[in-house]
């Protein structure tokens, strides 16, 4: 039986320390990460105070907006994963690169989408430090989560992620 995602050594070439060749070295699981940034952020204004000096209507408006489209995006992209029968886990092999619905003006949707949804909760709780956990999550799926998985699909798919690359931006 042939595996379709055993490393060929003429096309992967090398890799960083720790990275397989089928799979991006992605240790994190981003959903929860996102979620223990929320709650720390929520237990950091417990203690030190960092209420947003907005209206409560205008922050509860703009952050459920927010909100509500970062759950759109993240449905969206999910919906290509379930479509390609593809695993939604970070580090799962990719049998596919998505181009089509958010994927087309984002290589990163569904960390855009949590950004949005984080920021949203936010702005919505009039809570700055949920904010700025929340970039700093962003700061952590940048390094720990995103580059490994370039890393990953430049070897696995060559020059049709470079084009993709260079036609879409890896936020937004």
């Amino acid at each position: 039986m042939v595996d379709e995602f055993a490393p060929d050594p003429m096309i992967d070439g090398p890799h960083e320390p720790g990275e397989t060749e089928d799979r991006p070295a992605v240790r994190l699981h981003p959903p929860t990460t996102l979620f223990f940034a929320l709650i720390a952020g929520y237990v950091i204004r417990l203690f030190a105070g960092g209420r947003m000096p907005i209206p409560r209507a205008f922050a509860e408006g703009l952050g459920g907006l927010m909100i509500i489209i970062g759950i759109g995006l993240i449905l969206s992209s999910v919906r290509i994963f379930a479509e390609k029968g593809q695993a939604l886990k970070p580090a799962t092999p990719a049998s596919a690169l998505f181009l089509q619905g958010p994927y087309k003006f984002s290589r990163n949707p569904i960390y855009l989408a949590m950004m949005i949804f984080g920021a949203g909760f936010g702005i919505a709780t009039s809570n700055v430090w949920i904010i700025v956990t929340t970039a700093i999550v962003g700061v952590i799926f940048h390094f720990f989560v995103i580059l490994p998985e370039e890393r990953y699909l430049a070897r696995r798919f060559g020059a049709d992620y470079d084009a993709y690359k260079a036609r879409v931006r890896r936020w937004f």
